[in-house]
């Protein structure tokens, strides 16, 4: 068993001279990770302090640059409020010129009109002083007519009218501008196949409807009477507002003629070979005359681009507001189509006084503007405004205050306009005015042209009033 034992376990001496080796080694092993973990604990140290280092240094350089932030923000605060202000005083700059030069413009506007009022007086005397021989002859000839009047001799009246025009007109036109020298109310104005233009008005010295003609637009003679006889329906002494309609060769004559039965203004037709008449009316009724709207009058033809007619008219009222008509003409103009007349506008303006009249339509650059009348005939509130329409037959929509002649220092109660062109195609209006003082009925209302504009929306008559 001593023996077995002593076989089978390694001797003691032996085990001992092994365990030596393993001892050094463990514990050479020991001193290396010991001494390379506090290599590394070391180095972790010195990472973290440089690292803590450079996180100090980051901080500051973001406090330094918040600090630069906060002087940024606060000079842009600056920067925005002189700006500011800078703006503000710019604004009340620009503010205080533009007052500066609305003072100096309504100054040097009223200076002008002063000047203007004083050259006007200054010819004014210079035509009293120098033309006294003119003026006479003026009188003279009216006293003439007035007197053969008297006598029934029209044809006598006509010519004194017409032998006086030429001293009577070169006294007036200094004074007001007019281009014919007696009352030639609701003037229509037609450029004839002549060449010639050809004036027409309500009856006066000349008789029912009064004609003129120019070769200038500047100078005109008196014709005569265009109308030859008033129909059998209608009453003479108040024939009014004429306007003419050249087609198919004749010349087609609209005006208004009291009805004899109703005692209504209504509106006629007559037709001639010539502008100057003599004009036929065969008629055995009105054309027009709306007797449950008080009667018709102004009557006006309009041609369209493409040709087609329309008579536009106001009605007179009836009880009713006073109303602007429209209808389409037949072909030949000499009746009316068989299609409904249309209301165009009515009284809704302050400036109006309850009156619309006297229309006239005008087409330019495509769009159509009908022109009108508004106030008291009689009065220094008549004046001539404007409505925008969408054709001949409307709708019509009218500006808050569409107003294109009104009365002003020499000229009263302008209106009775009718549109028409010059030789170059250009628009242009006819209308007649009071000459202050002179302002109401019986004194004349005076024959005025002038040139018509579109502006923007609307419409402007280039004429001082």
């Amino acid at each position: 068993m001593i023996a077995l034992a002593a076989l089978v376990a390694p001797p003691l001496e032996a085990l001992r001279s092994r365990r030596r080796p393993v001892t050094i080694v463990a514990g050479v092993l020991v001193v290396v990770v010991t001494a390379v973990f506090a290599y590394e604990y070391r180095q972790a140290r010195a990472d973290l302090a440089d690292t803590r280092t450079r996180l100090e240094a980051a901080r500051a350089d973001l406090a330094d640059a918040r600090t630069q932030v906060d002087r940024t923000q606060v000079r842009a605060d600056l920067t925005r409020d002189t700006v500011d202000l800078i703006q503000s005083e710019t604004d009340f700059a620009v503010a205080t010129r533009e007052l500066v030069e609305a003072v100096i413009r309504e100054t040097t506007t009223e200076i002008a009109d002063v000047d203007a009022l004083q050259r006007e007086i200054d010819l004014q005397r210079m035509a009293v002083a120098a033309d006294s021989s003119e003026t006479q002859a003026c009188f003279d000839g009216v006293a003439r007519a007035v007197d053969a009047n008297g006598r029934g001799d029209s044809d006598a009246a006509v010519d004194a009218l017409r032998d006086a025009s030429g001293p009577c007109a070169g006294t007036l036109a200094l004074a007001t501008g007019a281009r014919f020298p007696y009352d030639f109310a609701d003037p229509f104005v037609l450029r004839a196949g002549d060449g010639r233009w050809y004036g027409y008005s309500t009856n006066a010295g000349a008789g029912d409807v009064q004609v003129i003609r120019s070769t200038d637009l500047q100078t005109w003679e008196l014709v005569g009477n265009g109308l030859a006889a008033l129909p059998a329906w209608a009453s003479p002494g108040a024939t009014w507002a004429p306007a003419v309609l050249a087609r198919d060769g004749h010349y087609v004559l609209y005006y208004t003629a009291r009805e004899a039965s109703s005692h209504l203004q209504c509106i006629s037709r007559a037709v001639a070979s010539s502008p100057a008449g003599p004009f036929l009316d065969d008629s055995t009724a009105p054309l027009v005359c709306q007797h449950e709207y008080g009667g018709s009058i102004d009557p006006s033809p309009f041609v369209d681009a493409d040709g087609r007619l329309s008579l536009l008219w106001k009605s007179e009222g009836g009880g009713r507001a006073p109303t602007i008509w429209s209808q389409a003409l037949a072909p030949d103009g000499r009746s009316l189509a068989f299609v409904p007349a249309r209301p165009l506008i009515t009284v809704d303006r302050a400036f109006e006084h309850s009156v619309v009249e006297a229309p006239t339509l005008l087409r330019e650059g495509g769009r159509y503007f009908l022109l009108y009348a508004g106030g008291d005939w009689s009065s220094r509130s008549y004046s001539a405004a404007y409505a925008v329409c969408a054709g001949p037959a409307g709708p019509c929509t009218k500006p808050a205050d569409g107003r294109v002649l009104r009365s002003g220092h020499k000229l009263a109660g302008p209106g009775g306009v009718e549109v028409f062109r010059d030789a170059a195609g250009a628009p242009w209006v006819a209308f007649h005015a009071y000459s202050e003082p002179n302002v109401g009925y019986p004194s004349s209302r005076y024959f005025h042209v002038a040139r018509l504009r579109v502006t923007g929306d609307g419409l402007a008559v280039d004429v001082a009033t």
